[in-house]
């Protein structure tokens, strides 16, 4: 049955017909996964999709949906295969076994290198599918209320290897999120939270924003989300280096190794407004022209059709 057909016999049944499942706690509404979903089902809806989200208490209150749509990041969802299941492994790619992506009809992975990896070790279909953003949450939007020099937004975990790179400069940062009071002088530290609906300001108001990756998704090339956000919000970002840096955002995003090489590109970026304007404008029309989520809507719906 094409998928035309198979959704048009849904609408008649009036039953819901895609549930994206998100690994947030339902009490945990700061979490990325949580914004991420709402992005995609506002996608999903502008393509005639009746959408809804069920976050981590609620995932297995599926018994109307006939379509399951999983962010799969620290948490394994147990797949119904009375419905169509869709994994999107958006982070985290050592905590999915290969038992685990076969119990999907279908798996998406954000990074082309591990997807192009996986693709020969298991028994189900896979897909490459980078993270994305949404252009009418994150857009340029200064504000001076939120301006600072050089911006870090992310918890305090340890081994966040920028955070302890720039400390060894003389370069001063600001630090937004929760558990860095203990962890690096509390001269740095602006505040434990930025609402999801206020980040584009901060974004667009830093003159460079700092970004790093988990180990292991630096190690398989999977781009973070906040890269493309930030890009939208025409940020010029220094990252850990990954090579998409270069092949999906074609040098828009500014890669560096070691401290000494860190503390070269923020001295010179510093300097050149005119450059991190340059940078910044082309990769925001990357991302709007190849990275939002109505893209990525677009191709998971060609999948399905193909099912």
């Amino acid at each position: 049955m094409s998928l035309k057909k198979f959704l048009s016999k849904l609408k008649k049944n009036n039953k819901k017909i895609i549930a994206i499942k998100t690994p947030n706690p339902e009490t945990e509404h700061h979490w990325g996964d949580y914004f991420m979903a709402l992005a995609l089902k506002r996608a999903f809806e502008r393509k005639g999709f009746n959408a809804i989200i069920h976050e981590q208490e609620s995932w297995y209150n599926d018994d109307d949906v006939d379509i399951v749509f999983v962010l799969r990041g620290l948490y394994e969802y147990k797949p119904n295969p009375n419905h169509i299941n869709l994994m999107w492994n958006i982070s985290h790619p050592e905590l999915v076994d290969h038992k685990e992506y076969e119990n999907y009809d279908a798996v998406f992975i954000s990074s082309e290198k591990y997807a192009n990896k996986i693709r020969n070790d298991v028994n189900t279909k896979v897909y490459p599918l980078l993270q994305c953003s949404d252009p009418e949450v994150f857009y340029p939007q200064e504000d001076e209320s939120c301006s600072h020099e050089i911006l870090f937004v992310g918890i305090g975990r340890e081994n966040r290897e920028i955070m302890e790179d720039i400390l060894k400069t003389d370069y001063s940062v600001s630090v937004y999120g929760k558990h860095w009071n203990e962890k690096i002088d509390e001269k740095y530290v602006c505040g434990e939270f930025i609402p999801n609906e206020e980040l584009h300001k901060y974004y667009s108001s830093c003159k460079i924003l700092l970004n790093d990756h988990w180990k292991d998704m630096r190690e398989w090339d999977f781009p973070s989300n906040r890269l493309f956000d930030a890009l939208l919000c025409e940020t010029l970002v220094i990252s850990d280096n990954i090579p998409s840096a270069s092949t999906v955002f074609e040098d828009c995003i500014v890669t560096y190794d070691g401290v000494d090489d860190l503390k070269n590109k923020l001295e010179y970026y510093l300097n050149n407004p005119s450059e991190r304007e340059l940078l910044a404008k082309r990769g925001r029309e990357i991302v709007l022209n190849n990275h939002t989520f109505d893209n990525r809507v677009e191709f998971i719906i060609k999948v399905l059709g193909e099912l």
